[in-house]
């Protein structure tokens, strides 16, 4: 719909694209589709059909919270309409490829799906009897669009991202704020390009404007340390558990890290492998390090600059006002299709974080993301007469807060 209003293009499914197509994202989603299938065709020859429904329920997952939430502005056609294009024809395939695969499991949820699914599908292509999904027959793998690497640059991405978006909860900061800087540290070379290919999609997902990769644990005082898990640990060294306990607190970070490396450590005279010990990374705890947020998995280490300096602050403001201009379309029931005027008048700064301020000097941003200028409340009155009469001219008005600041927000009539 969206895509016929900006170009008077009527979409139509092309499985036959997706071989030439170059996007990551687009490449990452159909790679998967491909890995499921394969599983799938493998787990239902051998009646573990109990397998099955958790890896379809993942790839919805990763369609819904990953690939459709990283290519909002592609689906939009931000990126110019054959980019457009693309990231709808990958969508519909996936779509198209689930619908056939969780058939057998919900059948009514999914022949509702495919019969919107069907008029965008050319007739050439469509089955003898296309009148419900339970008459296809389940979808072939396409050996063409597997891709490892893909995959594998993406989980690491992925990651990645998950352990920002807790470093961000630990400080209560959302996602809407602006951060300065997230480092990402691996001993990895090819981990560190992996993730390096998909900065963009990190940066904008964590909100950040620096991102740094390094192999450097010096550098950034990254200090190792040891604990056990002791029910386990006990019963293995029985009374040598107890020495173990006392003597732990004494190993030094390059001792623990010497652990890591060699896979084996003599504590108090007992020798532990790999397993018997956890290990914990971190940053060394001073002053200058306050500010700073790490998380770690077993794998990589990323530190977040949890400072919320004056410029980005502003530029949280603006992501919080964007919000609830989009969450006030909702409520109007309005589709993205529908142009309406956009008006605000701030009616209180208590605090002054300067919103009058932020609705001047980001005027850009606020139309680019709009696709409409936001403008000063200046042609109606808030509670007050409609000009020349018109009563219906106001769609929806309501006062919005943005850290104690108040402000009228109200969708006009073009």
């Amino acid at each position: 719909m969206l895509l016929r209003k900006l170009a008077n293009v009527e979409f139509v499914f092309d499985p036959t694209a997706e071989s030439g197509n170059k996007n990551v994202m687009d490449r990452w989603i159909l790679a998967s589709c491909q890995s499921l299938l394969k599983f799938t065709n493998g787990e239902m020859a051998a009646y573990r059909l109990y397998t099955v429904v958790p890896k379809l329920l993942g790839l919805i997952d990763n369609t819904t919270n990953w690939y459709i939430r990283f290519n909002r502005r592609r689906l939009k056609g931000e990126f110019g309409i054959e980019d457009t294009q693309r990231a709808l024809n990958t969508l519909f395939e996936v779509l198209y490829t689930l619908t056939r695969g969780l058939a057998p499991f919900t059948p009514f949820l999914t022949d509702n799906i495919y019969q919107r699914l069907l008029p965008y599908i050319p007739k050439h292509l469509q089955a003898k009897d296309p009148r419900s999904v339970h008459f296809l027959s389940f979808p072939e793998v396409r050996e063409e669009l597997f891709d490892e690497t893909i995959e594998r640059q993406v989980g690491r991405m992925q990651r990645v991202i998950e352990l920002g978006r807790v470093s961000r909860e630990r400080r209560t900061i959302g996602l809407k704020q602006p951060l300065k800087t997230f480092i990402v540290i691996h001993p990895s070379q090819e981990y560190l390009d992996d993730v390096r290919s998909l900065q963009g999609y990190i940066c904008e997902e964590l909100n950040i404007h620096e991102f740094i990769l390094s192999s450097n644990e010096d550098k950034y005082n990254v200090q190792y340390r040891a604990d056990a898990d002791w029910p386990t640990l006990g019963k293995k060294l029985k009374k040598d558990a107890q020495k173990v306990k006392k003597a732990l607190p004494s190993l030094t970070s390059d001792d623990v890290r010497g652990f890591v490396r060699n896979k084996t450590i003599t504590v108090d005279g007992i020798l532990l492998e790999w397993g018997d010990l956890l290990v914990k990374r971190g940053i060394k705890d001073d002053e200058s390090s306050k500010s700073l947020e790490t998380n770690t998995d077993e794998d990589v280490l990323t530190i977040l600059d949890a400072q919320i300096y004056p410029d980005l602050a502003q530029e949280g403001i603006v992501r919080e006002v964007l919000n609830r201009v989009q969450q006030l379309r909702k409520r109007a029931n309005l589709m993205p299709t529908d142009d309406v005027k956009m008006e605000y008048k701030v009616l209180r700064d208590p605090e002054s974080i300067g919103l009058e301020r932020v609705f001047e000097t980001h005027g850009k941003a606020f139309e680019k993301a709009l696709r409409r200028p936001l403008d000063k409340h200046v042609a109606t009155v808030f509670e007050g007469t409609i000009p020349n009469g018109d009563v219906d001219v106001v769609i929806a008005e309501e006062e919005q807060e943005v850290q104690k600041a108040i402000f009228l927000l109200r969708l006009v009539k073009l």
